[in-house]
């Protein structure tokens, strides 16, 4: 399931391997850690894993192209990220430069072609988000003007982009980012949550966050996406739980998936950046990589830090499950708002494809 670099040397063209050997790459950019490091979870997570894990389907649909050479095309992708991050660190990421780097592009996509599977369908999304953030960096964008570029061009923060990949995804099918409330990782033996005195066993994710949740807490679910964390929650007694995203297709889908086994739990169209819930609302917001996707916009992250803090009861509190570090996602995001105390616990996942490693982290906010 690991990819050496070896392998992503071999799998990337001339050009590529020319332009980093040329320019050393710093610490990756987030917005590219995003974009590129995705590319390779959301479509490797279907190729070895075989529509099992956190990808799951029931309709498998089949592919022209072999597992081998979807390894080779994802890698290739994430080497144009890090050519990427590497020009804008050097701030050399201009216009000729995107150009490049989307010829690229467009050679994963002429490759692709009309191949229906998920892997490719996720394949070219992705390079929609590569090229779209090239262009938004290197000229300046907005996420609706990158929309309007020729070619296949969106950011993540953009709520078209996932209502387009949703309405081409089945009812059945799922993906969790990070992983689900099941999901097995390592926290090192040093979970110690808020108020404990000693460390505590945290062998799932849904350890971590059992100790700041209530069976008859009101909970926020911030961009659910087709994930079925929720729905194992509500399965563990948390019931309270209420579920927000971009896209009518995803919650439509939902709804008449869930709305008969877990009837206390709603699904509701709306923005992570203007909630339109009543001041106080919530005991618990949980983030589950949302934040990251957006993180691009800064304006869009900070509306969003904003509501989240609006939305929460006295005392409430914001769980951000993230690969940003304390840094980057309470000292330079989340101090937007006036939080009382944060704690941070970091994680891994052991059986995750690694793409720039698998450390993982738990933000909690209190209002």
């Amino acid at each position: 399931k690991q990819a050496s670099d070896d392998n992503a040397a071999d799998a990337a063209p001339p050009s590529s391997r020319k332009s980093s050997q040329r320019k050393k790459q710093g610490a990756w950019p987030t917005w590219l850690w995003v974009v590129g490091g995705f590319a390779l979870l959301v479509s490797l997570g279907r190729v070895f894993s075989g529509e099992s894990g956190s990808t799951k389907s029931r309709k498998k649909v089949a592919s022209d192209l072999s597992p081998a050479r979807f390894l080779e095309l994802a890698l290739r992708l994430q080497e144009m990220t890090e050519i990427a991050a590497a020009l804008a660190s050097a701030e050399e990421l201009d216009s000729d430069a995107a150009k490049q780097l989307d010829a690229e592009l467009k050679g994963i996509e002429g490759e692709l072609g009309a191949d229906s599977s998920p892997t490719s369908r996720d394949l070219r999304s992705m390079v929609s988000v590569v090229r779209g953030t090239l262009y938004q960096k290197s000229e300046k964008l907005t996420d609706e003007q990158v929309e309007g570029l020729e070619g296949n061009s969106f950011t993540y923060a953009n709520p078209r982009y996932w209502d387009d990949y949703y309405n081409r995804t089945s009812e059945e099918e799922t993906y969790d980012w990070y992983g689900t409330w099941d999901t097995p990782i390592d926290d090192k033996g040093a979970f110690v949550p808020r108020g404990a005195s000693a460390p505590q066993a945290a062998k799932v994710l849904g350890d971590l966050l059992r100790p700041y949740l209530g069976k008859e807490r009101d909970i926020l679910m911030l961009g659910c996406g087709n994930s079925d964390m929720s729905e194992k929650m509500y399965f563990e007694g948390f019931e309270g739980i209420t579920n927000i995203d971009v896209s009518e297709k995803l919650l439509a889908n939902l709804r008449a998936r869930l709305q008969d086994k877990t009837p206390k739990m709603r699904w509701v169209y709306m923005n992570a950046s203007a909630l339109t819930f009543e001041d106080q609302t919530f005991d618990v917001i949980i983030d589950k990589g949302t934040l990251d996707a957006i993180e691009a916009n800064r304006p869009l992250l900070l509306a969003a830090v904003s509501e989240t803090h609006r939305a929460l009861r006295p005392g409430g509190l914001l769980l951000s499950i993230t690969f940003n570090n304390r840094d980057n996602r309470v000292e330079k995001q989340l101090r937007e708002a006036a939080w009382a105390e944060c704690q941070t616990h970091s994680f891994e996942r052991p059986s995750t494809t690694k793409v720039g490693g698998s450390e993982y982290y738990l933000h909690v906010c209190e209002k």
